[in-house]
């Protein structure tokens, strides 16, 4: 189970879409339930990102990428789905049925469970739980996607203690985690306008042990 997380319009699901790309590139089947943005768009952001195109380019050259994303099997590899009122039961049981080998939940915090919880935090311990259950039961990477704190707002180093409504207990069911910040000083005024920068830090990282924080480069249009 991994977590991505940000201060909403930094970028967690266009780093989403790019790593889904990076999947398909592989041959891994990918699946993403989307119930921040519609499907429709997600897809296309992840074409984006696969052909390294603008969208306006994709429409232009409908034939010549259509072409692409067929050498790219991606039709078989990828599924999106409108995702706005799933439950998390839902999602186990499309994985039992389909064995995805990669699935994004975008965001994990929105997914119905069952249960009477005292507080939010409970709430969201028991999903994540059961997130990480998913991904040991069907040998699969689950990535969920999740808001920042407040506290992270402008900051370019972000800790998992910065994840939205619980401190501790998201972060507790997660095999790594991955910030994504920025600050309003950080600009690159000879680069092409449309690029940002940003930092991605890895705070918890259980898969090899390393931590710390990348400074990239991110192009919105293309979204890689």
């Amino acid at each position: 189970l991994g977590i991505i997380f940000a201060r909403p319009e930094v970028g967690k699901t266009s780093f989403s879409c790019f790593l889904a790309s990076e999947y398909i590139k592989m041959g891994h089947r990918v699946f993403y339930w989307a119930n921040e943005e519609r499907a429709k768009r997600l897809k296309i952001r992840i074409f984006c990102s696969l052909l390294r195109a603008t969208k306006d380019e994709l429409y232009d050259h409908v034939e010549r990428y259509s072409r692409e994303i067929l050498d790219y099997k991606v039709e078989e590899l990828l599924t999106v789905v409108d995702s706005v009122g799933t439950g998390i039961d839902e999602i186990d049981s499309y994985c039992s049925l389909n064995k995805p080998d990669i699935i994004f939940i975008d965001q994990l915090d929105k997914v119905k469970i069952r249960g009477k919880f005292n507080r939010g935090d409970e709430r969201l311990k028991e999903l994540y739980s059961s997130a990480r259950e998913i991904a040991k039961r069907n040998n699969c990477l689950v990535w969920a996607v999740s808001q920042a704190g407040a506290d992270a707002e402008r900051r370019h180093v972000l800790h998992y203690d910065m994840l939205d409504g619980s401190k501790t207990g998201k972060a507790g069911e997660a095999d790594i985690i991955i910030g994504i910040g920025k600050d309003d000083f950080l600009t690159d005024e000879n680069a092409d306008p449309r690029n940002l920068l940003r930092y991605v830090m890895v705070s918890k990282n259980k898969i090899n042990g390393w931590h710390g924080s990348l400074l990239l480069s991110f192009d919105s249009h293309t979204n890689q």
